[in-house]
């Protein structure tokens, strides 16, 4: 515990004890104080893992650690104006929650919105589903522009939704040839489009040898969970319909050419 949070602790023991001792036996006494000192680090620990920062501490964490930016705001508010790279997650969104946990969660997160209320929540929610490192952009996109930090607009076009794949349909794609790498993706996740010009590239390279089978996993959640995928973009090969091989997040392409090519 750092000193702050120590001086915290000593102060509601102490506190605990003047409320108490008139009144109260020692044992008495001394099972307060055990449930004020529970209480305080349940509180403490609660927020493990989450730490507020200033915009340019925040731009500077996220250009330095191999992490992954969260836009949680609304699409209308992110056509304004988003940060270079940020992965866009609504945080309305009736499946945020389960599409939060497609993420990699070892990797730090940097998360914001528009002032910092919305990326709170997120950030909790992510805290108690089990990411690691959370950072939250105090003050969010308006204490951004106060910085003067830039912003970059896209075209804020929805992306044609993939159709829907069955068990079936997967398994008849795998079927098709012997060697197959199942690329399991989302859309509005930014390592995923950052892969999608590298996987295009595989499968005209690999036309006649290998299958390449995309799985949105927004269109397709049963198979995400049918294999397990957590951490998009998600890599499977298999070979003979078995897992031969996966790997979750982005990728070097000579990486996945020398497993495909292993495999044929």
């Amino acid at each position: 515990m750092g000193t702050l949070t120590i001086k915290l602790l000593s102060y509601s023991i102490s506190q605990s004890f003047k409320t108490t001792l008139p009144e109260m036996s020692s044992t008495s006494i001394l099972r307060s104080t055990l449930i004020a000192i529970a209480s305080f680090l349940f509180s403490v620990s609660s927020q493990a893992g989450i730490e507020n920062v200033p915009p340019a501490k925040f731009l500077e964490l996220a250009n330095r650690n191999n992490g992954i930016i969260l836009d949680v705001r609304t699409p209308e508010e992110v056509a304004q104006g988003h940060i270079s790279g940020a992965s866009v997650l609504n945080i309305y969104d009736k499946d945020f929650e389960r599409k939060l946990n497609l993420m990699q969660k070892d990797k730090p997160i940097y998360v914001y919105c528009r002032s910092g209320g919305r990326s709170s929540k997120a950030a909790q929610t992510m805290n108690a589903n089990g990411f690691k490192s959370i950072y939250n952009l105090t003050g969010g996109i308006g204490a951004w522009n106060n910085a003067k930090l830039p912003l970059e607009k896209t075209d804020n076009v929805p992306a044609e939704k993939a159709a829907p794949l069955s068990r079936n349909d997967f398994e008849e794609k795998l079927a098709a040839k012997s060697v197959a790498l199942a690329d399991f993706h989302t859309e509005w996740c930014m390592p995923c489009k950052q892969m999608a010009p590298i996987i295009d590239n595989l499968e005209k390279e690999f036309a006649n040898q290998a299958s390449i089978i995309r799985v949105d996993l927004d269109s397709s959640p049963e198979l995400g969970s049918s294999f397990e995928v957590q951490g998009v973009p998600v890599f499977i090969l298999f070979v003979d319909g078995k897992e031969q091989w996966r790997h979750s997040g982005t990728i070097d392409v000579h990486v996945l050419q020398a497993k495909i090519a292993s495999a044929l």
